[in-house]
């Protein structure tokens, strides 16, 4: 471990005092760390990842990683993954010519170097403390002892917090599908409409729900219904990393989209609804959906004006199958009258 400079020892004992002498909740004392660590480093961003499934999420954000709060990504194929799985400390000199690390989404966010160190709880590594920077070569050994300084301090918050992963985890997902909840969503929303409002981006928002459910309960049984919602879960799951699914309760769901217009927004979704009703595990039910972007600045109007829409949308697709339906009834009178 390499001795650090008396300005870096006094900026670590900041941070110890200021997530110690403060009322900060782990949430806190996650987004005191990673802004901490940025500027201790010198990085462009510092980031807290905590592992949700099998997915590591953006939990806090510092500097160039603000707008990237929530995203997502998976364990498998990132460097960050990579560290928790390993349970060791990470470097990515140059992301350029480093085969552990995805380059395209290395340059989405503008990370040619990163430092992962990994954040344990419980002698169990639940998340991950990283920082990166648009240079090559960006850190060395000083680095990695501040962010194993760091990282200490979160993961004493997690201990006295108990079983903070559990807790945090339950309160903000659904248990069937693993998906995040209304209050996660209600939360996220916020941050994005805030984030969109600032930065004059896009943003849509998309509310569904499923078509036919109720049969397939009816039919088949709750187990049935179950697997189904599972099914559609994990297809509204392969949107972007960026993108971010959720389910607020029976059959319905919601899509965020930062950064997408409406006309890109409803071809996603298409896509969606497409393999939902060619998926085997989704038992032939569809999706209902609407569409509203950020032409308002206030999440409950965006969310009335694509609830408008998905009811609308229902109603239509309703209206379309009448006449099949009235087809078949006629088939099967003829049938009985010619049986008679």
């Amino acid at each position: 471990m390499s001795a650090l400079s008396a300005a870096r020892v006094h900026a670590i004992i900041e941070t110890q005092s200021a997530s110690a002498s403060t009322s900060l909740a782990l949430d806190g004392v996650m987004a005191l760390v990673a802004s901490r660590a940025q500027e201790i480093t010198g990085a462009a961003a510092g980031v807290v990842e905590l592992l949700e499934g099998d997915e590591m999420v953006h939990h806090a954000v510092s500097g160039a990683a603000a707008p990237f709060v929530g995203v997502r990504s998976a364990v498998k194929t990132s460097l960050s993954g990579l560290c928790l799985l390993q349970n060791e400390v990470l470097l990515c000199d140059d992301a350029e010519d480093d085969p552990r690390v995805g380059r395209e989404a290395c340059m989405r966010v503008g990370a040619r170097s990163m430092l992962c160190v990994p954040l344990v709880h419980s002698k169990q590594a639940v998340g991950v403390l990283n920082v990166y920077d648009p240079n090559a070569y960006a850190f060395g050994d000083d680095d990695v002892t501040t962010l194993r300084v760091l990282s200490g301090i979160i993961a004493t918050t997690m201990a006295h917090a108990g079983h903070f992963e559990l807790r945090r985890h339950e309160s903000r997902h659904d248990a069937l599908t693993g998906l995040p909840n209304r209050r996660a969503f209600d939360e996220h929303l916020e941050r994005e409409i805030a984030r969109a409002s600032r930065y004059r981006g896009k943003l849509t928002l998309c509310l569904a729900d499923v078509d036919a459910l109720k049969v397939v309960n009816d039919s088949q049984g709750r187990a049935a219904g179950d697997g189904v919602l599972r099914a559609v879960a994990a297809i509204l799951k392969q949107f972007r990393d960026i993108d971010q699914a959720f389910r607020f309760d029976g059959d319905e769901f919601a899509v965020i989209f930062p950064g997408v217009d409406y006309v890109n927004a409803r071809t996603a979704v298409r896509r969606a609804q497409t393999a939902i009703e060619h998926e085997p595990a989704c038992l032939g039910v569809g999706l209902s959906w609407g569409l509203a972007d950020i032409s308002v600045q206030d999440a409950s109007t965006l969310v009335m004006r694509a609830d408008a829409a998905r009811h609308k949308a229902k109603q239509d697709r309703r209206r379309a199958l009448v006449p099949a339906d009235a087809q078949r009834d006629q088939i099967a009178s003829g049938a009985h009258s010619s049986q008679r």
